[in-house]
């Protein structure tokens, strides 16, 4: 008896070993195209303008809400920029990117920023101790919510790091970022 199961088992592996070794057969048509499904969001970068200032009285540093509209998730990113001259004769707006490194008499003067999920942090540092000299007085900023899954898509040999205007993240992203109306 344990013989005959054993030579049972015996054949029944060896039809499934040759069954297994046989040639694929031919592909059959393709089948009917299913309904077209509801697109994803299309999250595009997103900016919003307001003005600090940043002197003793205030610690040197100036704390903004990031607006309810604007979604920012853990992996996002948030680029500032600074408004540093106005060309009338053009009608151009020239934006600097934070950080900013000013070298005086004194010493190193460091305009930087950082953020949350919530808000954003402008402030300044420097090397000597800051004094009623030092700060800013009402500098327009504006602020670019830039969704990282929108910036997988954007061109991955170039390095976001080496943008230094507005105009050149634009051009980056290869869109017209939306400004919000505060």
């Amino acid at each position: 008896m344990k013989k005959t199961l054993i030579v049972k088992f015996f054949f029944l592996m060896m039809v499934f070993a040759l069954v297994s070794c046989s040639e694929r057969g031919p592909i059959g048509p393709e089948g009917p195209r299913g309904p077209q499904g509801p697109s994803g969001p299309e999250i595009l970068p997103i900016a919003f303008e307001f003005n600090a200032t940043l002197n003793a009285a205030t610690g040197f540093e100036h704390f903004q809400d990031i607006p309810t509209q604007i979604d920012v998730f853990d992996s996002d990113i948030v680029l500032v920029f600074v408004l540093e001259d106005y060309i009338p004769e053009d009608d151009l707006e020239v934006w600097r990117k934070l950080p900013v490194i000013e070298f005086n008499n004194r010493g190193t003067l460091l305009f930087d920023y950082d953020f949350t999920l919530i808000d954003i942090r402008l402030f300044l540092d420097a090397n000597y101790n800051l004094g009623g000299s030092d700060g800013f007085q009402d500098v327009l900023i504006r602020a670019v919510h830039v969704p990282v899954d929108f910036l997988a898509k954007a061109r991955s040999n170039d390095s976001i790091k080496d943008i230094k205007t507005f105009d050149e993240l634009e051009s980056y992203l290869g869109v017209t970022i939306q400004k919000l109306d505060l």
